[in-house]
């Protein structure tokens, strides 16, 4: 197992790796009342831009609407949540020493795994952008209704290859990311392709 990062060790990489090669079952068909629902199609009108060193989608027709102090308002739809969940990896992963505190209480949700997050981020220093960064290639929405959703993304790091990590979010009045504790932190599993992603990538 090689850690790339932990959920208070935000400064370098997101995920942790882990070995494995289970792919992702496709989204399941909306249910009576959901038909409005589309899990498969990725956010439309995508900009994609660096954010110290990686490329995210930094807007969409689906948010954020807003980026001060960091990015928030996004649609309350299933593209509004992968938004969240990539721009949420990415600002937790380089926001520096004066926009952590903000990325904390406007881009996850109160618990917990914040809680250590916070205080674990608090003790360390970071400016500047991230040397081989990893690249989005797409999402596989796990789970979804108005109230959470689980975004797995696939993602291709230079020195392990791709894979796959779940990000849990919750609708608060936006998408936030509800953050693990250290203890049930899931890991980042090696995947083979991108056999039942949405392809999403710069």
């Amino acid at each position: 197992m090689k850690k790339l990062l932990s959920t208070v060790a935000a400064t370098t990489v997101f995920f942790a790796a882990a070995c494995g090669s289970e792919e992702p079952e496709p989204a399941p068909p909306a249910q009576d009342g959901e038909n409005s629902v589309d899990l498969n199609s990725a956010p439309a009108k995508t900009q994609w831009d660096s954010v110290s060193g990686i490329q995210a989608p930094v807007d969409s027709a689906d948010g954020p609407e807003s980026t001060e102090p960091v990015p928030h308002q996004y649609a309350h739809t299933p593209q509004g949540a992968v938004q969240a969940a990539i721009l949420g990896q990415v600002w937790m992963a380089t926001a520096d020493d004066q926009t952590w505190p903000d990325v904390s209480s406007t881009m996850t949700a109160p618990g917990a795994g914040r809680d250590q997050w916070a205080q674990g981020r608090s003790l360390m220093s970071v400016n500047g952008t991230i040397d081989n960064a990893p690249e989005f290639k797409g999402f596989h929405i796990s789970d979804y209704d108005e109230n959470n959703a689980q975004v797995v993304l696939a993602t291709e790091y230079p020195d392990v290859g791709l894979t796959a990590y779940p990000v849990q979010l919750t609708w608060q009045g936006d998408w936030k990311l509800v953050l693990p504790t250290l203890d049930t932190a899931p890991d980042l599993e090696e995947i083979d392709s991108l056999e039942g992603f949405v392809e999403f990538s710069a």
